[in-house]
């Protein structure tokens, strides 16, 4: 006997065929083909501006096609769609609202209604211009972590860190963001020595931990920024729909 398909399990067959279809038309055109799961990769170190190529434009039409067309919600990529993947960019960037500043918040806002635009017309300036503005925030806030080590933090000062800020306000002004970082480097030193190392020993810990995190900043490519971007799309339609490519790295700007 023939077992009739549930309707809860139809919507996750088609899933999983958008997932596949958008991931080899990444692959075709991109010039790679899908492989076996592999380690992450870091890209290869850059010291300029990050800019998005006529490849990751062509991929950008193709993919919006797939899933304005194929995807089991039959979502229009609208205004109201756009509103969604400019929140779901901005998670994906500062999910913690540890680095961006509420004035960077204040200039992406002109970009809320128009990713769906941008999307249609594969415009993906805008996407990479806000993503370099995140590492120009990281490596601030990194150099700024690495200058607060010279000094040893005070213990016997009373006050709280909150480490998740996902709900929190975006800091208005830089000395509200360095009073932030103060809290948290002097949070990573408590945590080193709760674990035993001395005030020396943290410091170099943490300069060594910080200085790796600076470098992964300048590691970050134009393929990490595509991925990120186009998943913030995807995301909108269900978590479960990815766009993949082919050794990206992930997280590149988070402890």
């Amino acid at each position: 006997m023939t077992r009739p398909r549930s309707f809860r399990t139809l919507p996750w067959a088609r899933i999983a065929l958008l997932c596949a279809a958008i991931a080899v038309t990444a692959a075709v055109v991109m010039g790679n083909v899908p492989g076996p799961a592999t380690a992450v990769q870091l890209a290869a170190a850059s010291t300029g501006a990050i800019e998005p190529t006529d490849r990751h434009r062509r991929v950008a039409r193709l993919v919006a096609e797939v899933m304005e067309r194929q995807h089991y919600r039959q979502a229009s990529l609208d205004d109201k769609l756009s509103a969604q993947v400019f929140e779901r960019y901005l998670e994906a960037l500062d999910g913690n609202r540890s680095y961006l500043l509420a004035s960077d918040i204040a200039e992406f806002e002109k970009y809320r209604y128009e990713m769906d635009d941008l999307i249609k017309s594969a415009d993906l300036k805008p996407a990479f211009w806000m993503f370099g503005r995140l590492q120009e925030r990281n490596r601030e806030r990194i150099a700024h972590a690495i200058s607060l080590l010279d000094t040893e933090p005070d213990f016997t000062v009373d006050e709280d860190f909150r480490f998740d800020r996902s709900e929190e306000a975006w800091p208005a002004t830089v000395a509200e963001m360095d009073e932030l970082w103060r809290k948290r480097v002097k949070n990573d030193v408590l945590s080193l020595t709760l674990a035993g190392k001395t005030w020396p020993e943290a410091q170099e810990v943490l300069r060594k931990r910080y200085e790796r995190l600076l470098k992964r900043v300048d590691q970050v490519s134009a393929d990490d920024v595509f991925e990120t971007f186009m998943n913030a799309y995807s995301h909108v339609y269900d978590p479960h729909s990815n766009y993949l490519s082919r050794g990206i790295p992930r997280n590149t700007t988070s402890r």
